[in-house]
């Protein structure tokens, strides 16, 4: 099944949607510096890697996209605008951005059709047009089958299956993935990264995926490589994983 439309489908002359200004970020009171001055723009539409080993910032880099962290020194832009000093991120990342977690966290009291509502409560849907949405995304990702399984019923990649709807439950303007294939065996990581290929093929989904995987990171258009908390190669895929229609 088709993918659900989004609200705003990407602009096809892909103006910036994120960039981050000379960005620093440490911890432990400065003894360690995650990251060193990093400059980058990501694009209305487009889908970019960032990868790296352990310890090179790409996670913390993804943190302070995605407002679940603030950084130390330099600016983060999202249409131009400022996220840095938001005095709201909460509600900034409710109506904007989209998770996926290695983790998958997803809420193991609630089912899946449940779980993929709960970023739907910040957008003011009445119950049946949720459970709509909901419906249809889960049927987008293959899962309708399993609409009243709880997580501790389901597979791994089910499970992955079920976060990548809930990512998409509030029409996010930028998905952040974080390792969405780290707790995946290869046939279930080679099948979320085909489902997320399609999201953005299909939506025209902003995508920034963070890996340690290169196999996984040439699913993306655009490559950027980390190390010591600096970007050292931004480049395109040549390599994209091949897609099934």
């Amino acid at each position: 099944m088709p993918l659900p439309e989004t609200t705003s489908p990407a602009n096809q002359s892909k103006p910036a949607l994120l960039e981050v200004v000379n960005v620093h970020r440490d911890f432990d009171g400065g003894h360690v510096l995650a990251l060193r001055g990093v400059t980058l723009t990501i694009r209305e539409g487009e889908f970019v890697a960032i990868i790296g080993s352990s310890g090179s910032g790409k996670s913390t880099l993804l943190s302070l996209l995605g407002t679940l962290d603030t950084a130390d020194q330099g600016e983060i832009l999202f249409k131009g605008e400022p996220i840095t000093k938001l005095k709201d991120p909460a509600a900034f990342r409710s109506h904007n951005i989209g998770f996926i977690f290695q983790a998958f966290h997803l809420l193991p009291t609630l089912t899946a059709l449940e779980n993929v509502q709960v970023p739907m409560f910040e957008m003011g849907w009445s119950v049946g047009e949720r459970q709509r949405k909901a419906r249809e995304l889960l049927q987008a990702v293959g899962m309708e089958h399993r609409l009243d399984h709880l997580p501790s019923k389901l597979s791994g990649g089910e499970r992955q299956r079920v976060a990548i709807a809930r990512s998409l439950g509030n029409d996010p303007h930028i998905l952040l993935a974080d390792e969405p294939t780290g707790n995946l065996d290869s046939r279930n990581s080679h099948q979320i990264m085909e489902l997320l290929q399609r999201v953005h093929r299909e939506k025209g989904m902003t995508m920034v995926l963070v890996t340690h995987d290169m196999h996984v990171a040439r699913a993306a258009d655009r490559i950027i490589t980390m190390r010591d908390g600096l970007v050292v190669s931004d480049e395109p895929s040549h390599h994209p994983v091949e897609s099934v229609a």
